[in-house]
């Protein structure tokens, strides 16, 4: 089992070499791998927002506080909010509020920017009736302006899981859930035109569930999130070349995490939600190595109810630049929302 060590008490968002971008509440700061601080603390939202995020527990509960952070071509920073997305200067100045959308924030890997500077922004929404049409924005101009870009009429599927760049094949890749007739809503989808166009790669069952990719030179990983269903969660490889997929084994709770590195590392980390198909109530992080993904590490799902927040281990966007192992611990005992990096 490999050591990891607590960083600091916050939510690491976007990670690059030099630092990472984390969030206390409303919030935001960049600190270096000792867990210093080296920027200013930037502040969004008014002051309601703001007192409720100050404790973990209402801010979890309510779902107030910053979720995702990216930095933008020209320089500027995304963050999102519930229902809100701000896009700041580097001085900290709030230059637009994109409100728009539905839910309350994307999936965890639901925004990204592509290497021209182009935003994609995945609806996320609860949908249990799928009377929601859901849709996929763009922005060309660095966040100043969204506009849809597609959309799934109600009834298609349930909501988006995430928009992700692939370095490898230089396209983007969506995915889709949850469930419908044969797994009809589970799908992955592929762009080479920057959103123009999607061609549907595959759907029609569990396996083409996920939350996120992570990208090799010869094939695309993933674990299911087949959470609250009865099926067998299961890691699963897809061919670049045949676009075929095989299970390579199963894992003990629905994956919630993923992150690839710039050293060739890939990893994956299963959660607690109180679903059928969980072995127990740990929370684990998965290495890939040698065609096998390996549990490296985990952690017990804290005495909070599911209802306040999931046992979950999430990875800061950006890792495919960096060479460090960083992840955010969320209901998980002593680690109720704090940062943990590799020893």
């Amino acid at each position: 089992m490999s050591e990891f060590k607590k960083l600091i008490n916050a939510k690491a968002l976007y990670q690059e070499p030099e630092r990472i971008w984390v969030a206390k509440g409303m919030k935001f700061f960049a600190i270096d791998y000792q867990g210093k601080r080296v920027t200013k603390v930037y502040r969004v939202g008014g002051l309601k927002d703001r007192v409720l995020s100050c404790h973990r527990l209402s801010s979890q509960l309510l779902r107030i506080g910053l979720h995702h952070l990216l930095p933008l071509k020209n320089g500027n920073i995304l963050v999102t909010a519930k229902r809100k997305t701000y896009i700041l200067s580097p001085e900290g100045q709030v230059v637009n509020i994109f409100q728009g959308y539905q839910g309350n924030k994307p999936g965890h890997q639901g925004v990204c920017v592509t290497p021209n500077g182009t935003i994609f922004f995945a609806e996320y929404l609860l949908n249990p009736k799928r009377d929601h049409d859901i849709n996929l924005w763009r922005s060309v101009d660095n966040g100043q302006s969204f506009q849809i870009v597609k959309t799934w009429p109600k009834g298609d599927i349930r909501h988006l899981h995430f928009v992700k760049w692939d370095e490898y094949e230089k396209c983007l890749w969506l995915g889709t859930g949850d469930y419908g007739e044969n797994g009809a809503e589970n799908r992955l989808y592929r762009s080479a035109d920057n959103g123009e166009s999607w061609d549907l790669i595959g759907q029609f069952s569990q396996d083409w569930r996920a939350i996120g990719l992570c990208f090799t030179p010869d094939s695309l990983l993933w674990g299911t999130d087949a959470g609250s269903c009865p099926d067998t969660v299961h890691f699963v490889r897809m061919d670049r070349k045949t676009r075929k997929i095989e299970i390579l084994q199963d894992f003990e709770g629905p994956c919630h995490g993923c992150a690839s590195y710039m050293d060739g590392r890939a990893f994956f980390s299963t959660g607690v939600e109180g679903g059928e198909n969980e072995l127990d109530k740990y929370a684990r992080l998965k290495e890939w190595k040698s065609g096998k993904c390996e549990t490296i590490f985990k952690l017990k799902k804290d005495c909070w109810p599911l209802i306040v927040q999931y046992g979950v281990m999430r990875f800061p966007l950006g890792s495919d630049k960096c060479d460090k192992v960083v992840f955010t611990a969320m209901g998980l005992k002593e680690n109720g929302e704090c940062v943990l990096i590799e020893k």
